[in-house]
């Protein structure tokens, strides 16, 4: 009975080495494969882009943006934006919608390409705004856009449209960014790794909360 448990400790800590040894001979191509898996990006030209919600557009997404529609990769920029009902953003601009659209105009962007989009901070939030703006762009006849969402944020969000966008015949292509890290170095970043463990925590919640299929687990 003893020589029994000892044999199946040594062989536990042998296989705990060995994959020790594996992770640590492979852990670049491990860990860009999961964050590859959080970040999926498709290559298709859509009828527009959108640029997923936040309280304050970051500089970079917006230049994406800005690329795609300049290079004829989609044909309009909707930007959606979150408005908290319960607190107020220091600093932003009470027409904030507008002051979007000058600003954009003021980059040479053409007003009548581009839409803008208030969605409320209401739980589940991505999955709230996804229905709001799908709803909106169905309305329009849209059939087409890339999502342009920031790092591994990507998959959840990605998801979230897509199963949204499927019944209203609404193809999703995801764009993902990155500000603060690359996705080929992001462990080597503290907030690489938080937004990594974060988004994993996050996204694992939408699937078993049903926000999202499991089929995302495997499919793109």
């Amino acid at each position: 009975m003893i020589k029994t448990k000892l044999s199946k400790t040594f062989f536990s800590l042998i296989l705990l080495g060995l994959t020790l040894a594996v992770f640590f001979i492979y852990h670049k191509t491990i860990l860009m494969a999961a964050g590859d898996f959080l970040s999926p990006e498709g290559s298709e030209n859509a009828e527009v882009v959108i640029l997923e919600g936040t309280e304050l557009m970051r500089e970079k997404s917006i230049e994406i943006a800005i690329d795609l529609l300049s290079s004829g990769e989609t044909g309009r920029l909707v930007i959606v934006y979150h408005n908290s009902r319960n607190e107020r953003i220091f600093a932003r601009h009470s027409y904030y919608d507008l002051f979007l659209i000058k600003a954009l105009e003021d980059l040479g962007v053409k007003k009548d390409k581009i839409q803008v989009i208030e969605v409320p901070k209401d739980h589940p939030i991505t999955l709230t705004e996804a229905q709001i703006v799908l709803s909106n762009l169905s309305k329009q006849q849209v059939k087409s856009a890339i999502l342009l969402a920031e790092g591994f944020h990507t998959r959840r969000s990605f998801w979230s449209y897509k199963q949204v966008g499927l019944p209203m015949g609404i193809k999703i292509i995801p764009h993902p960014y990155f500000t603060k890290y690359r996705n080929d170095n992001w462990w080597l970043c503290i907030d690489g790794i938080f937004d990594f463990v974060y988004e994993v925590m996050k996204y694992f919640y939408y699937l078993f909360s049903g926000y999202i299929p499991i089929k995302s687990l495997v499919a793109t």
